[in-house]
């Protein structure tokens, strides 16, 4: 690492050598006797001070005691809890899920709403880091806040809000900072530091990308004090956050410092943290006319990405190598990149079904597992109790039915979250189109953008949701660009390097859109081949193909499920 730095400062602005304080080794705790709470409680501690290493040796220890004294409610429930928390931003591959999805099926079976929370909430970050799935994520982490809700636990509450608010923060959603401003508010009420840290960080991130930097200085002092009080966060994470705070303000020379000591803190920073440092590091590198060195970061960031298998910024780690080589004047290698950031768009949508398969089984084998573990134990009971067989029996079939109805609910909860969720995206897109509008009638002008293709993309929205040219069948792009007053290769340009699709896929996603809207107006009851129509397709074969490629569901399922919502 240090040869990194020495190799890519070589290649900037003078850059006075600075030194990050060394942290103190940490030391291994002692090991607890077989008390299954001093665990459980040391293990969450670990936790929250990022010491996921030591959190996972007291879950295996958790798994021991289980195994010898048969305590499945306690020792066996949070020894699997422990070890899938610990692994969801450490541990690529199906063992941290196998671990989260025992935890939930005993949660369920002992009815446990904290454990049961805690699971859910698991799995967003899982989604989120292992998976880099955000909608995912946010869906399991509004499941943990309902159990918040239900437990009256306000720390984790915030905590969960806290999680929610990063998810919309990876989303470029603004609204996130709603979620950490109350996570913030709850925190300080109940006296927790640990929510109040991370709130506190989410909600500095979205005054530095807003330019809020009076609120942004505020936040990072108060996240520099909790740091040395209580030793959360790394020092990685705290560079990153003044860096950006450095270059936000024009403070060049300084926003490098705070880099290199980010990266010289490595070795204690979390994967996202590390992959976070390389794109924002050469994001001011391409700003400051650095696109050679900004390609290096971004390689080895890459390069990180691929040796931790934690996906988290790779798609952004991709968008901005292709800038940062078209910048350069490698065309060819800025095209070779952009193709790879639209492969792994497109290979996220495929993975997501593929998942949906193989987590399927994993819940299979696991509560296959359960039920063997069952009926072990009426054997046992047998030789004991005769009249034990028909209970057994009758659990059985009890635990089958149950079986069935569980994936029966799964499924139709996951319809429920897509309509639900295009819902919320519809309410927001008016809410804010109301907004344009008044300003707009206010007699506010609008900002101009900087960037010509911004301007354009800018001026291309406007068209499209306001005079709804997409309702064309035989709408193309030298039609639009006619309209907008230029040339169908510039617009095209435009469209590809913002939003990473071609202008037909653009197109079809306001269709589809249009579509959901129109569906979702149980009232009218419009027919689907009129809809189809209206909203700009040729053929309802191809409105049904892309409108469920687009949200997993045909159309008519589509409203099947809006109606029993």
């Amino acid at each position: 690492m240090r040869f990194l730095r020495i190799l890519l400062f070589c290649l900037l602005l003078p850059v006075a050598a600075l030194s990050a304080p060394s942290s103190p080794a940490p030391t291994e705790a002692d090991t607890l006797s077989g008390d299954k709470d001093s665990l459980r409680e040391s293990a969450f501690d670990c936790l929250n001070r990022g010491k996921t290493g030591q959190a996972r040796r007291y879950g295996e220890q958790l798994l021991a005691l289980a195994e010898r004294t048969g305590d499945r409610r306690q020792a066996l429930l949070y020894g699997h809890l422990i070890l899938g928390l610990a692994g969801t931003e450490s541990a690529p591959g199906t063992e941290c899920y196998e671990h989260l999805e025992t935890a939930r099926a005993l949660a369920e079976r002992f009815e446990d709403h904290g454990a049961l929370m805690r699971v859910l909430n698991g799995f967003g970050n899982y989604s989120m880091f292992v998976n880099d799935d955000v909608y995912s994520a946010i869906s399991y982490y509004f499941l943990a806040l309902d159990e918040a809700k239900r437990v009256d636990d306000r720390r984790l509450y915030a905590m969960i809000l806290s999680n929610i608010s990063g998810a919309y923060f990876m989303r470029d959603d603004p609204s996130g900072l709603e979620y950490a401003e109350e996570a913030i508010r709850i925190a300080q009420e109940t006296k927790e530091p640990v929510p109040l840290f991370y709130a506190t960080n989410n909600a500095a991130l979205y005054y530095l990308s807003s330019g809020d930097w009076p609120r942004a200085r505020r936040s990072l002092e108060a996240l520099g004090q909790m740091h040395s009080s209580y030793g959360f966060g790394t020092a990685s994470d705290l560079f990153l956050l003044q860096a950006m705070y450095h270059a936000g303000t024009g403070e060049t020379r300084e926003a490098y410092a705070d880099y290199a000591r980010a990266m010289e803190s490595f070795p204690t920073a979390s994967p996202s943290t590390i992959s976070m440092v390389y794109l924002k590091y050469a994001a001011l590198l391409r700003a400051d006319r650095h696109a050679a060195a900004a390609i290096r970061v971004l390689e080895y960031g890459l390069q990180h990405i691929d040796e931790s298998g934690i996906p988290i910024h790779k798609a952004r780690l991709l968008k901005e190598l292709a800038l940062s080589y078209r910048e350069a004047g490698q065309t060819g290698q800025a095209l070779d990149r952009a193709l790879e950031y639209m492969d792994y768009q497109n290979r996220l949508f495929d993975e997501v079904r593929e998942r949906a398969t193989q987590e399927a089984r994993i819940k299979h084998d696991i509560y296959s597992r359960e039920q063997r573990i069952s009926e072990q134990q009426v054997v046992i009971l047998d030789s004991r109790y005769k009249m034990a067989v028909m209970g057994g029996t009758l659990a059985a079939l009890a635990l089958a039915l149950g079986l069935t109805y569980f994936f029966f609910r799964k499924k139709k909860r996951l319809y429920n979250a897509i309509v639900s969720q295009n819902h919320e995206y519809m309410q927001h897109e008016k809410m804010l189109l109301a907004q344009i509008e008044q300003l707009r009638r206010a007699g506010h002008p609008s900002p101009v953008p900087t960037d010509k293709l911004q301007d354009l993309m800018n001026r291309f929205t406007a068209e499209m949701l306001e005079q709804k040219l997409f309702t064309n069948p035989t709408l193309t792009i030298a039609a639009v660009a006619d309209r907008l007053d230029t040339n169908r290769t510039y617009l095209s340009k435009a469209i590809n390097d913002i939003t990473g699709k071609t202008f037909t896929q653009l197109v079809n996603e306001y269709r589809i859109r249009q579509a959901i809207a129109e569906i979702s107006d149980l009232e009218a009851g419009k027919p689907l081949k009129q809809i189809a129509t209206d909203v700009g397709f040729n053929s309802l074969s191809t409105f049904y193909n892309t409108f469920q490629a687009s949200t997993g569901l045909t159309p008519a399922r589509y409203r099947q499920q809006l109606k029993g919502l």
